[in-house]
């Protein structure tokens, strides 16, 4: 099975892809999943895990109908939407969206509010008018982050249960927020919209075409001087990429990463690691990318 997508450059597939991150890993890839599986290729590990996506994007490509990825189209995205739906996975707290992490909410808070004064003070066309939080969950980051700091937050999250909770939890200063509910894998920003595009612990919920289809959508969706923020897990030094079985979402290394952004035609402008998170975890990087003039068209989707 080829998974494809046709561009102006050249064909983007699974196997391009892993092609060019051999090259960024020197040869060899190493991944592995919550089930202590070990993987040589990220071909084996997609063709599984999307099979039934492309069959039925084949069937609407013949109907004449927009293919789509959305939560009924693959186990992948199935099995997480049906994950943060779930209360007794993710309660309505911050303990909850951040599985038991909660009280990093201050900690996190704190650097990303510097990553983002080292943007506006590097870049004084940046401006703070309105943000599209992606992947937001009940507004955790709207909150305590971009509300601060912006006029008007997009909240953009799948689940329906985490968005009805998010006023109630955002509180007065929900009347600044507008709820999109919708997965990232089918969200279109309008051109030039956003100041900032945030995405956070989310981006390992969407398959390798898709996360470029998305950051090429996001680059477009931006106003003049305006950035993408990806704060994230990184899988660190031992592996490529490791998968939660348990919620269908891949950690993925550094350099990994920055060829998908790369592929959606994205530079790297700024770059900081968290600190002070507990050694248990994953290192979380803050990445902020910017639209370069070879940005790929997709002619897929």
């Amino acid at each position: 099975m080829k998974f494809t997508e046709e561009t102006t450059e050249f064909e983007l597939t699974v196997e391009e892809v892993e092609r060019q991150l051999l090259l960024e890993c020197g040869g060899k890839i190493d991944g592995t999943d919550s089930n202590d599986a070990l993987y040589s290729s990220i071909s084996e590990l997609w063709k599984v895990e999307l099979s039934n996506t492309k069959e039925k994007q084949k069937s609407k490509k013949m109907k004449g109908e927009k293919s789509t990825t959305n939560g009924n189209d693959s186990r992948w995205y199935r099995k997480a939407y049906d994950f943060w739906e779930d209360p007794s996975n993710c309660p309505v707290s911050d303990d909850g969206v951040l599985q038991g992490y909660g009280v990093l909410t201050p900690l996190d808070s704190r650097d990303s509010n510097l990553f983002l004064d080292s943007l506006a003070s590097q870049n004084p066309s940046l401006r703070f008018d309105r943000v599209a939080d992606c992947g937001a969950g009940i507004g955790r980051v709207t909150k305590h982050l971009l509300l601060p700091r912006f006029g008007h937050v997009d909240l953009v999250e799948q689940s329906p249960r985490l968005t009805s909770a998010a006023p109630a939890y955002i509180g007065a200063e929900s009347s600044r927020v507008t709820c999109i509910n919708i997965g990232l894998q089918d969200f279109e920003p309008s051109p030039g919209t956003y100041d900032v595009i945030w995405i956070q612990w989310v981006i390992g919920h969407l398959a390798d075409l898709d996360a470029v289809r998305f950051f090429r959508r996001c680059a477009a969706g931006l106003k003049p001087g305006g950035v993408v923020v990806l704060k994230d897990n990184t899988a660190g030094d031992s592996w490529v990429f490791v998968v939660d079985r348990s919620d269908s979402s891949v950690s993925r290394s550094l350099k990994y990463i920055k060829l998908l952004a790369r592929l959606a035609g994205l530079q790297v402008c700024e770059e900081r690691l968290q600190e002070g998170f507990p050694e248990e975890l994953f290192p979380v990087y803050m990445l902020a990318f910017q639209p370069t003039a070879t940005a790929l068209h997709d002619g897929d989707a």
